[in-house]
């Protein structure tokens, strides 16, 4: 198999992390996943049920780790997102709630 030439700044396939919109440390450097807005969505639950009394199919919501920039551009759900990896280009900070 070749090998393929390194070039400095350019992300190649060590850096790919599943689930993850963009490359790894493409983001603000220092950045890491855990402080992005992108990570962490609700989504419906796979089971769902009939409800008589309201005549409309009802199913629990469940939290997700995953990106939600990653869901957007696949238009899939992927795996959860490790907040200790380094951020992607679609980092946006989290704004922590009763702090300015």
């Amino acid at each position: 198999m070749p090998i393929m030439t390194s070039l400095p700044g350019v992300p190649d396939a060590s850096e790919v992390k599943p689930g993850m919109a963009h490359f790894a440390g493409t983001g603000p450097p220092g950045a890491t996943c855990g402080g992005c807005l992108h990570r962490g969505y609700w989504r419906d639950a796979a089971k769902t049920k009939f409800n008589p009394d309201t005549n409309l199919l009802e199913g629990k919501r469940q939290r997700s780790l995953g990106c939600k920039m990653f869901l957007k551009l696949a238009m899939q759900h992927g795996p959860a997102v490790n907040k200790s990896w380094p951020a992607c280009k679609y980092f946006e900070a989290l704004q922590k709630r009763g702090k300015v």
